[in-house]
């Protein structure tokens, strides 16, 4: 089987609440989404799909994605879609970096591979080991009552991991997590999401005030360094996820005794190829994950999750439902949600379809 053409799409996604907002003043109400079509000369298609979650977000822009795809279209057609290795190793040496635009070719590839093999994605990841994954809810930066109020939506909904985003004055947040923590119900998980945006003394300050709560720290300060300096003295656990940008940035925090957990975005390491070694070694190492992205519609939810479902139960810490984060959907099939949880299907490949009504494009078009 060969690549014989290659079309990317656009989509909108508008977010389903007032605002996304995290620290630093960051606010999002509209992102753009790419999808990559892979066509083969056995008739087969392929999707995979990528959404930066703005432009300040990660070393990820959406507006980067096009040309990103034009350089490297030429290099995968006319290669076979199923040696998802090799050909992450011809996108690495025709374009340095970008992982997040070769992550939508990657994904289109295994889509292509579980068609082809006629299996699910996630028997390729090494089977589903969890049926009912765990799903944690973003609260969004906001005024506490309004962060109260939005857990409380959640919870009646099933959900019970919240990752509650932090970014006001260090006091402040500290008054607003005493706030949340008299409506706190028994078995929740909680993780602060600093995105980056304390100080070492500013971090060490919150965790120290707030010893007696149990709350994971995720990502507190904006460098790996300042992370890991504060980890050595937090009185909770710390969760990285920016500062980790590649394989090599993994093996250093395990090393480095850095992390008690992190985020395992797929789209920010490449796709599904990269994605399921950084999970494998963390399985040995016994570090929980939050697998994910960054954000998307049901397309990139399906991906993720397939990684997901395939990752042992005891370093699954939770994935999350992107699709259900927006006002419309770029396919069908995406996985169900029911009471707080997430399962994928049994169709083969990612199991989802793009609703080419609600895509404009295609904005290029190779082979």
């Amino acid at each position: 089987m060969r690549i014989t053409h290659l079309a990317a799409y656009t989509g909108e996604l508008h977010y389903d609440g007032s605002a996304y907002a995290f620290a630093g003043g960051r606010t999002y109400r509209r992102f753009t989404s790419t999808v990559v079509v892979l066509t083969t000369d056995q008739g087969l298609t392929g999707v995979g799909e990528v959404c930066p979650c703005g432009p300040s977000y990660m070393p990820a822009f959406a507006g980067g994605l096009p040309a990103c795809l034009e350089e490297l279209a030429p290099h995968v057609i006319g290669e076979d879609p199923c040696h998802v290795s090799r050909l992450a190793g011809i996108m690495d040496r025709a374009l340095n970096g970008h992982a997040y635009a070769k992550a939508a070719i990657d994904l289109a590839c295994w889509d292509l591979l579980g068609q082809a093999a006629g299996l699910p994605v996630h028997v390729l990841l090494g089977g589903r080991l969890v049926e009912a994954m765990p799903l944690h809810r973003i609260v969004p930066l906001a005024e506490p009552e309004a962060m109260a109020r939005s857990m409380e939506t959640y919870r009646a909904a099933g959900f019970r991991h919240f990752q509650i985003k932090l970014g006001h004055a260090v006091e402040d947040d500290i008054a607003m997590l005493r706030t949340l923590a008299e409506g706190r119900k028994p078995g929740e998980v909680w993780v602060g999401d600093v995105n980056g945006a304390w100080r070492r003394d500013q971090a060490a300050r919150f965790s120290r005030s707030l010893a007696d709560l149990d709350l994971i720290l995720e990502q507190p300060c904006a460098s790996y360094e300042e992370c890991l300096s504060f980890r050595r003295r937090s009185h909770h656990p710390v969760k990285l996820d920016e500062s980790l940008t590649s394989l090599a940035d993994v093996q250093r925090a395990l090393r480095d005794d850095a992390m008690d957990a992190m985020a395992l975005k797929v789209s920010k390491f490449g796709g599904l190829t990269p994605s399921r070694v950084i999970r494998d070694l963390c399985v040995a190492a016994g570090i929980p994950m939050t697998i994910e992205d960054a954000w998307g519609s049901g397309i990139a939810t399906a991906a993720y999750a397939q990684l997901a479902a395939s990752t042992p139960a005891h370093c699954l810490l939770n994935t999350t439902d992107l699709h259900r984060y927006n006002t419309t959907q770029l396919a069908q099939g995406a996985p169900a949600v029911t009471d707080g949880t997430m399962s994928v299907n049994d169709r083969p490949g990612l199991g989802v379809t793009p609703d080419f009504d609600r895509l404009t494009g295609p904005i290029l078009a190779h082979g």
